[in-house]
């Protein structure tokens, strides 16, 4: 039954047997769930010193419009059920921009360096938004980049940013920092765009 919830692989490993175990007992409660696979599970406890066991979830790109959905909803029960911190990412691929079948070929925007890094990091967040994204310069010439985030979600996110943090930082050699603020919606006063007419 397991091995049904996996995009094309047959042979699972007991981390994975446990992730295919549980999505399929969440598909009951959540219908929503079932069209979502995954292709692997890696363990990046080890890697990141972490205190709790931290799961990095890969799944197909096809399926990501099935995982925002349902990401509110599922990844509390997943979470609940392997007693783990899970992180989801989508697969995605990066071309270089020189390597070409013809010359008219141009590389899609989705598929770059920088694209795919920006993508990572929204998938590793959810459910909740990215607000805004600044690039700073240490004294001693490194890069960071300081990602702001909904204020709302903070009880929620909180325990996971460390997790977050040092998984980036594997993917993709990025650090980060993460702040929270209010999400500022400003609404236009009905009317306001017509043109007002000048009596004479």
């Amino acid at each position: 039954m397991a091995a049904n919830k996996f995009w094309k692989k047959t042979e699972l490993s007991n981390l994975e047997q446990q992730v295919g175990v549980a999505l399929t007992q969440i598909e009951q409660s959540l219908a929503d769930t079932k069209n979502l696979k995954v292709s692997s599970v890696v363990d990046y406890t080890a890697k990141i010193n972490a205190k709790k066991q931290v799961y990095l979830v890969y799944i197909p790109h096809p399926c990501l419009s099935v995982f925002n959905k349902v990401s509110s909803k599922l990844l509390p029960e997943l979470e609940k059920r392997l007693k783990a911190t899970i992180l989801v990412v989508a697969k995605r691929t990066i071309e270089s921009k020189w390597v070409k079948n013809h010359r008219s070929q141009t590389r899609p925007n989705s598929r770059t360096l920088t694209s795919v890094y920006d993508a990572i990091l929204e998938d590793l967040v959810a459910p909740t938004f990215i607000l805004g994204r600044r690039t700073r310069v240490r004294v001693d010439g490194s890069k960071f980049y300081r990602i702001f985030l909904d204020e709302q979600d903070k009880a929620e996110l909180e325990p996971r940013l460390d997790a977050v943090k040092a998984v980036y930082k594997l993917l993709t050699t990025r650090d980060l920092e993460f702040e929270f603020r209010r999400d500022d919606v400003f609404y236009s006063k009905r009317g306001a765009s017509k043109k007002v007419q000048r009596k004479q």
